[in-house]
């Protein structure tokens, strides 16, 4: 079974398994049990890793998108981070911080879903710790990570009767 045959099966799944979520959802009028969710993003995060392993599945024009876009927050959090006032000798804001402060209602509903619906152990040490970190760094770290998985494809030319 190839990389792009994994890439469909567990995108299709990851669809049909949100679809049936919510659907659910909809019709009953409360969350029902987690596990679709859970299949969801596990079957979501599979197809992801197959899309990025295999050179010829990878989406390269979108990945270029998103290091452009997380390369224009990271300069927006470096201007945020050198043009505020240092009063307490602060240094840079975390993520956390910047979510605390746009958007509070967001961040109160992300923790709900995450301690609630996949673990709580997820939230409190493994999230808290990477939001905890500086948004430059952050944004930084996913730009190059996606700018790199993005790069163009190197093609060999072999001409084995060439005089």
């Amino acid at each position: 079974m190839t990389s792009s045959t994994l890439l469909k099966v567990f995108a299709a799944l990851a669809v049909l398994s949100a679809t049936a979520y919510f659907w659910l959802w909809y019709e009953m009028g409360e969350a029902p049990h987690g596990m679709l969710l859970q299949v969801s993003a596990g079957s979501l995060l599979i197809a992801l890793v197959a899309s990025l392993v295999n050179p010829d599945t990878r989406p390269r024009l979108m990945l270029r998108f998103l290091a452009a876009l997380f390369a224009l927050f990271t300069l927006i959090s470096f201007a945020a981070d050198v043009s505020r006032p240092r009063s307490d000798g602060e240094g840079a804001i975390s993520l956390l911080q910047h979510l605390q402060n746009l958007a509070p209602a967001f961040l109160s509903a992300l923790e709900h879903t995450v301690s609630h619906q996949i673990s709580p152990i997820l939230w409190d040490p493994v999230l808290t710790t990477f939001l905890s970190l500086p948004a430059t760094m952050i944004f930084l770290l996913i730009a190059v990570g996606c700018g790199f998985m993005g790069r163009p494809r190197r093609r060999v030319r072999i001409f084995a009767n060439d005089y």
